[in-house]
């Protein structure tokens, strides 16, 4: 915004609009780095000795 954009209190008040507009909120940037790559699982010679589950979270609800 402010690259186009300027007047006192723009920054406070792009924040303000953003905050409370539930679309900026589901598909906002984040500033973190990204996560490191993901890791296969160990190939095992035994089957069922070991179990593994990935657990997502935090997903946005559907919208419909």
């Amino acid at each position: 915004m402010t690259r186009n954009f300027w007047w006192p209190g723009v920054t406070k008040k792009v924040k303000k609009y953003v905050k409370g507009y539930s679309a900026c909120q589901r598909n906002k940037n984040y500033i973190e780095a990204p996560t490191g790559k993901l890791m296969s699982n160990v190939v095992l010679e035994k089957p069922w000795s070991h179990i593994t589950v990935d657990f997502i979270t935090k997903l946005p609800l559907a919208q419909g």
